[in-house]
């Protein structure tokens, strides 16, 4: 009876020792500093129509805090790690791209080993290195972004963040946690000044054909030279916008067509947000009715716009 008692003791034994040793037998994964704070973006919707306009620096960053350190442990040459990041939360519906750089330092040391350039984090796991690849435990840094498009929507949306070892499931975990105002944001393109005003005018004292043509026919006068290209507008208000179309007080503002309708006072809206930047309009949406009344020369209109978003 007490042989069968030993014998029972030291199976339980082998089954703890084997239940320690299994989960973290290829390397652990876990935070310097516990608990980690949430990483948090909180935008204003300067910040936001910044980003938006930086060609090739479209990029969000967190609000102010802790940095987020790993350790990762091997454990031995015959059963090597990978390292590998994905998140879970932000849903396909509402596409946020989150962005992540990698810093790995060996442990105890102020030397960078390498540095893994910024990558998506996506709900699919993404490796980052093998335990070939370093020569001890070692520490590392995450820096995150997000990558604006124009297509994210206003609200609160939250996501885990987890680093794992793939081989055994050691993982970390953290949320990411952004603050999306709503935003609208009109601009005009090809233009050099700031400001939400340009200039079109029509130059046909020396265009008799095509004068006596419009008048004939009733069609508006072409542009003939304009200030800008085109109008765009990106909203992720969930009613839409509307822009109101103001010309300055000047001759024949009443003849000023755009899109084929009375340019000043007109309305042009939406009942949604747009999804990333739309065009309004070109400046060869603009025309000029004429009825041969008119004295010959240039005729130069001010444009200007308020936008804003639906109630």
């Amino acid at each position: 009876m007490k042989r069968c008692a030993l014998l029972l003791v030291a199976l339980l034994a082998c089954g703890a020792a084997y239940a320690q040793q299994g989960p973290g037998r290829y390397g652990n994964v876990r935070f310097s500093h516990l608990p980690p704070a949430p990483v948090s973006f909180t935008v204003t919707p300067a910040a936001y129509a910044a980003a938006l306009a930086c060609a090739g620096c479209n990029f969000l960053h967190p609000d102010p805090g802790m940095p987020v350190v790993l350790e990762v442990e091997g454990r031995s040459a015959n059963h090597p790690y990978t390292l590998e990041v994905f998140h879970s939360g932000f849903s396909l519906v509402s596409p946020l791209h989150l962005e992540a750089r990698h810093t790995v330092r060996l442990r105890g040391t102020s030397g960078i080993l390498f540095t893994i350039p910024w990558l998506p984090i996506t709900e699919v796991p993404r490796q980052l290195f093998t335990q070939s690849q370093v020569t001890g435990d070692v520490l590392v840094t995450v820096e995150y972004r997000l990558r604006v498009t124009g297509n994210e929507p206003a609200g609160t949306f939250t996501a885990g963040v987890t680093h794992r070892i793939r081989q055994n499931d050691s993982v970390a975990t953290h949320d990411v946690r952004v603050v999306l105002p709503s935003f609208l944001t009109l601009r005009l393109v090809g233009q050099l000044a700031p400001g939400l005003s340009h200039t079109v005018s029509f130059d046909y004292s020396q265009a008799t054909s095509a004068y006596l043509h419009a008048v004939s026919s009733g069609t508006p006068l072409a542009v003939t030279s304009s200030s800008f290209e085109r109008i765009e507008i990106s909203t992720n208000h969930p009613t839409g916008f509307t822009v109101t179309v103001i010309v300055s007080e000047t001759p024949l503002r009443d003849r000023l067509r755009l899109l084929g309708a009375p340019a000043h006072g007109r309305r042009l809206s939406s009942s949604g947000p747009t999804n990333g930047f739309v065009t309004l309009f070109t400046a060869g949406d603009f025309g000029l009715v004429v009825d041969g009344g008119e004295t010959p020369g240039l005729y130069t209109f001010t444009v200007t716009y308020e936008a804003g978003r639906n109630p």
